[in-house]
């Protein structure tokens, strides 16, 4: 006789597309999926913080993880040219300007408070200094930066190539 054993496991996965994330929410059971989400990483920003994503995924201990967290590099290939220019937003410069910082390490502390991690990649070694220095903003400067908030999708062409069947 053979014994039919089960071994159950958790496996702990990220996601890079939020398309795919709510795919799998919406057609598997919590209680059946062999696997949790653990990291989630989506298009944001200031002007698109993700505010219900992330208040979801910290109910579901689930890490949000930033891309595009400046913005747009503004290539023609990538992205309308046409959407105005994170780093050039009047909110960001103010902020920056009181905390003699720039608007790139503002945006960046921005999300870094909300708790949304973010990898900002250079290659310039005076920017990835920059990169690594604490400062705080202050309740006020967080309130402004939400009020920026325009739902603005730089990378609208991921969103286009992800295909899911219905």
């Amino acid at each position: 006789m053979y014994k039919h054993t089960f071994v159950y496991f958790s496996l702990g996965v990220g996601i890079s597309s939020l398309h795919l994330f709510c795919h799998i929410n919406n057609t598997i059971p919590y209680n059946l999926t062999l696997f949790s989400v653990d990291i989630l990483q989506v298009e944001c920003h200031p002007y698109l913080n993700q505010r219900k994503l992330l208040d979801f995924c910290k109910s579901h201990d689930i890490v949000l993880v930033a891309y595009a967290a400046l913005g747009s590099q503004r290539l023609k290939e990538w992205v309308n040219l046409d959407l105005p220019v994170l780093l050039e937003d009047q909110v960001l410069c103010t902020i920056a300007k009181k905390h003699k910082q720039t608007p790139a390490l503002v945006a960046l502390r921005y999300q870094i408070q909300r708790g949304v991690v973010v990898l900002a990649k250079s290659y310039n070694k005076k920017r990835i200094k920059e990169n690594i220095q604490v400062f705080e903003l202050t309740p006020e400067d967080m309130k402004a930066i939400d009020g920026i908030n325009r739902n603005i999708r730089y990378y609208e062409f991921l969103l286009k190539t992800v295909l899911i069947p219905a």
